[in-house]
């Protein structure tokens, strides 16, 4: 994270170590399909990797109870890159997911208006 000239802290990503660490990014392929299918970083990779060969050996279960620190980290995480409070982040399998969350808790009634971008 850096600081913003308005004193809040942003996130600062740095492309090339994260092209580098990205194995699809090594040959010649350029990928545009990022909105449902990005190239996952090599740490991610790993990461999720171990995960389930953690539930093959363990069980599901007994996994996210051993790893649950790791969930709350996630929570954590999130929120200090989008300058918020953990309560305030949602985690779902996807972004379309996510909008029927959100768009299907709303108490919409005939005449009201959504605007979206």
């Amino acid at each position: 994270l850096r600081m913003a000239s308005t004193g809040r802290q942003e996130p600062h990503i740095d492309v090339e170590k994260v092209r580098h660490e990205t194995r699809g990014c090594r040959g010649e392929a350029v990928h545009f399909n990022n909105a449902g299918a990005a190239l996952m970083p090599a740490p991610v990779v790993d990461a999720y990797v171990d995960y389930v060969r953690q539930e093959e050996e363990m069980g599901g279960y007994e996994v996210a109870a051993k790893r649950s620190e790791d969930f709350e980290g996630f929570y954590k995480a999130s929120a200090k890159m989008l300058n918020c409070n953990s309560d305030e982040v949602a985690f779902v399998e996807s972004a379309t997911r996510g909008w029927h969350l959100a768009f299907y808790s709303l108490a919409l009634k005939k005449g009201d208006r959504v605007i979206t971008s």
